[in-house]
């Protein structure tokens, strides 16, 4: 534990190849920078497929399968599950998390969060000595009544099935073409609403709260050594469309895997994701600033990464929370060392994959040596909370029955095997697996299994040994 203080700095839903770091197009200055003078991670894989996997992951040193909280599969243990918004379930289990074991090491260690995940209810603060989340704190505080009443209404298990029971029996008096065309109008006016209302709009999604927590912190314990770690959710959806169009663009990823929304709608929200990291990259060295006044950088490690990255339909999938393509599993990994305030110029390149479970290794200082293969595991959805009105509407309404068929599909394990230049997709034997050169085909478009059978085995053999 060579440093005064580490600084883990997560960028939440964050792919690496749409990057200037990386080769993008999305302009990342003060990324680059960081990248320029110190460790950059070319082929670094997130754990799981969403935020709370992968941060149990690294917080706990294991694989997202060997974690016990994580069994139960959404679709089937709906009302035991955890949405974006609700929060039943502790997922740590009393284990020893990084934190923890920061603080065994005599640092005080601290949380900034922006995502309802990364929180107290969950478990994912414990360890920290300190922990505040900007997100949970919002919607609470300054979201208007109606979607706080539409957040109370689906987090009520009982309330929200009468409202559905009463929808369908109201339903069952329409003929059926009517009740499809009424379920689709209803879940994007729906959309529409919540997205107006909950600011969706906004450029900023709580970095400018999170900057004055974290200078206030600085402030009061710089003379310290200190273990930060700050997660910021200006990557996640849904994004500022309305800086690139006039018009409204639909964001629901069930209604884009469906098809039922206009193709162009997808190039849009990736403008407007990009305009949302360029801005989020200004805020986070605006941060780092702040933390050299205060002294904070005379000795420290600054880890910069993301815990999944953001389909916009490579692989006819949206968003994430779905198979690990490299679209959804490959981020930005980005280690800086400072002294007296300066970046120590130690330039490196890793070609070899890495998993972002190490970060718990690199930052506790331990032994990196390892030759085998990484894994990023898809272990279900968590977006559960309409899968009592699917099952209900969908023997009515063709779009409802084809939603959840797709999040049937979605909600069933997929492994990804990563080792020198293969990649394994594994199905569990639900479809046929997938193996790609991502060397060469970094865009994942050419399953070479059928010539390359003994390499996939090989990688699956193997891949049961990660811990």
């Amino acid at each position: 534990m060579g440093s005064q203080n580490v600084v883990f700095i997560m960028l939440d839903t964050v792919r690496a190849d749409m990057l200037s770091t990386y080769g993008g197009k999305i302009a990342m200055p003060g990324l680059d920078r960081l990248a320029r003078h110190g460790t950059r991670y070319n082929i670094a894989i997130s754990p799981g497929t969403y935020t709370l996997p992968s941060h149990l992951s690294i917080f706990l040193g294991k694989r997202v399968s060997r974690i016990r909280g994580l069994k139960n599969t959404g679709m089937k243990f709906s009302d035991l599950m955890t949405d974006p918004f609700l929060k039943k379930a502790r997922y740590t289990n009393g284990e020893v998390t990084l934190a923890k074991m920061m603080e065994y090491f005599g640092y005080k260690s601290a949380l900034f969060s922006n995502n309802p995940f990364v929180s107290e209810p969950t478990g994912l603060a414990d360890g920290f000595s300190y922990s505040s989340n900007v997100f949970v704190d919002r919607i609470l505080k300054e979201n208007k009544l109606s979607v706080r009443a539409i957040l109370h209404l689906v987090e009520n298990d009982a309330a929200r099935k009468n409202l559905v029971r009463l929808a369908y029996l109201i339903s069952s008096t329409l003929p059926s073409g009517s009740v499809d065309s009424l379920y689709l109008e209803l879940r994007k006016k729906l959309n529409r609403h919540f997205s107006n209302e909950y600011g969706y709009y906004e450029l900023d999604k709580g970095a400018l709260e999170t900057n004055r927590m974290v200078r206030e912190y600085a402030a009061h314990w710089a003379g310290q050594r200190n273990f930060v770690f700050i997660n910021y959710m200006e990557g996640h959806e849904g994004y500022p469309t309305n800086l690139v169009t006039r018009r409204y663009v639909e964001q629901d990823k069930w209604l884009h895997m469906i098809g039922e929304t206009g193709e162009d709608g997808i190039s849009i929200m990736k403008d407007a994701y990009g305009k949302r990291l360029e801005y989020l990259d200004r805020k986070v060295s605006d941060m780092l600033e702040s933390l050299r006044k205060e002294g904070m950088l005379d000795d420290a490690m600054v880890i910069v990464t993301s815990d999944h990255g953001q389909a916009f339909m490579e692989h006819e999938q949206m968003f994430h929370n779905i198979h690990p393509y490299n679209e959804v599993c490959r981020v930005p990994l980005v280690a800086a060392h400072f002294k007296d305030g300066r970046q120590v110029r130690s330039p490196q390149v890793i070609e070899e994959p890495f998993s972002l479970t190490n970060l718990n290794k690199l930052i506790l200082g331990s032994n990196l040596a390892t030759s085998g293969p990484v894994v990023s595991e898809h272990t279900g959805i968590t977006e559960v909370w309409d899968t009592y009105l699917l099952r209900l509407f969908k023997k009515r309404s063709v779009n409802a029955d084809r939603i959840y068929r797709k999040k049937v599909e979605l909600d069933r394990p997929v492994t990804a095997v990563f080792r020198g230049r293969y990649k394994l997709v594994h199905h569990h034997g639900r479809t046929r697996d997938e193996l790609y050169d991502i060397a060469a085909d970094a865009d994942e478009e050419h399953n070479i299994i059928a010539s390359n059978r003994s390499m996939a085995h090989m990688l699956l053999r193997q891949s049961t040994n990660v811990g």
